[in-house]
């Protein structure tokens, strides 16, 4: 781990959908971050919930909005992060037309 190198922890539900589980970690590999952590939950109807814990040096903020924009992404949390962009999000903004992750997440504080 490099000095720049921070973890972050994110929790993310995605569809039951063949496959979802790889495309998400794959993003994540690709996107720079490690692996650190991974607990995927007993699947509960028609989602599968993911707790990652990654390291990188990129932004937990950025790597969120990449996996929302995957199509079996319904939503994605950063534990204890600053909230300015689900303020963002709760004032009316949406997503990239399809995925409605981000509508679907400030739904769900409200």
């Amino acid at each position: 781990m490099n000095d720049s190198d921070r973890k972050h922890a994110l929790n993310i539900q995605l569809r039951a959908a063949e496959g979802a589980v790889l495309r998400a970690l794959g993003l994540i590999e690709r996107r720079g971050f490690r692996l650190e952590t991974v607990h995927a939950a007993e699947p509960q109807g028609d989602g599968q919930s993911l707790a990652v814990t990654v390291i990188g040096e990129r932004p937990a903020d950025l790597l969120r909005r990449q996996l929302e924009r995957l199509h079996d992404v319904l939503w994605v949390e950063l534990p204890g992060a600053d909230t300015a962009s689900a303020d963002w999000t709760a004032r009316g903004a949406t997503n990239t037309p399809g995925t409605g992750a981000v509508a679907r997440s400030a739904a769900r504080r409200n």
